[in-house]
């Protein structure tokens, strides 16, 4: 596909100082502007979507991850231009820096599982909460799904994937590159800590993936059902929210192995029928 700048990309080139752009055609752009600190905390991948100069922040991090993953959108648009902030689910790795980005821009719209509107003013303290009512806008996404239309005449399409690990929780969809931003599906954590946005090796991936998907994906009745979902989409990359990005056959492949995989309740209970 024209712009996808992904294929040709190697761990050994990527600078995690600066954001990374992952797709570029026309008036649509896809950027990496995560952080990678090395630290015990998990790491979050955020991801950045232009399209017709307007932003949509995917994933924005941790309370301390703001100034970071602010410097990187800075190198590509104003964060006065980002419209939509983006949550697959509640966690505070993706939702603490909140509270940052109403002071920065309060005018930004924020997607998320309808379950999760009435807990994200947990983040923020009286005053801000009341700014938040009004003036930023929840854009709530039911269990059916929601798509936004985009400038250039595509749409982002959130697709829900309840209890893949939160019980609100989704995936979403870029038409115009092909990427499935999937949250914490397909989440891998290594143990030396070394970044890698792209697959080096499948089986270290596998190895790294295995342990998190057992334990935070709640039951394969729901990776099935996810799966279910997906059929029809033409996926050129999926882009989660740990770990590193997989690319084309490496899509389907891991969807094959987590379909096979007992996750959640049925691994932790296996012998409860």
């Amino acid at each position: 596909m024209g712009g996808n700048r992904l294929f040709g990309l190697t761990n050994s080139g990527v600078d995690y100082s600066r954001a990374v752009p992952l797709f570029d055609d026309s008036q649509h752009q896809i950027y990496w502007v995560g952080t990678h600190t090395g630290g015990e905390e998990i790491e979050c991948n955020s991801y950045l979507v232009v399209d017709g100069g307007e932003g949509y922040l995917l994933e924005p991090g941790g309370y301390d991850r703001y100034v970071p993953t602010l410097q990187k959108v800075n190198q590509v648009i104003s964060a006065m231009a980002i419209t939509h902030l983006l949550f697959s689910h509640q966690d505070p790795d993706i939702c603490a820096s909140l509270p940052h980005w109403v002071r920065t821009n309060n005018r930004m719209k924020v997607v998320l599982p309808a379950q999760w509107t009435r807990f994200m003013p947990h983040y923020m303290n009286y005053d801000m909460t009341q700014l938040m009512a009004s003036k930023l806008a929840y854009v709530p996404v039911p269990d059916e799904g929601l798509t936004l239309n985009l400038k250039s005449g595509g749409q982002l399409q959130c697709i829900t994937a309840p209890f893949l690990h939160s019980p609100g929780n989704m995936a979403v969809f870029d038409t115009v590159s092909g990427f499935l931003f999937s949250g914490d599906i397909g989440a891998a954590l290594y143990k030396d800590g070394k970044p890698r946005l792209v697959i080096d090796d499948w089986q270290e991936h596998v190895a790294a993936m295995q342990g998190f998907h057992q334990r935070y994906m709640s039951s394969s009745k729901a990776v099935a059902g996810f799966a279910r979902k997906l059929h029809g989409f033409t996926i050129q990359a999926m882009l989660p929210q740990h770990g590193s990005v997989f690319r084309g056959e490496e899509v389907s492949r891991f969807l094959h192995w987590l379909e096979r995989l007992t996750v959640g309740a049925d691994y932790l209970y296996a012998d409860i029928r």
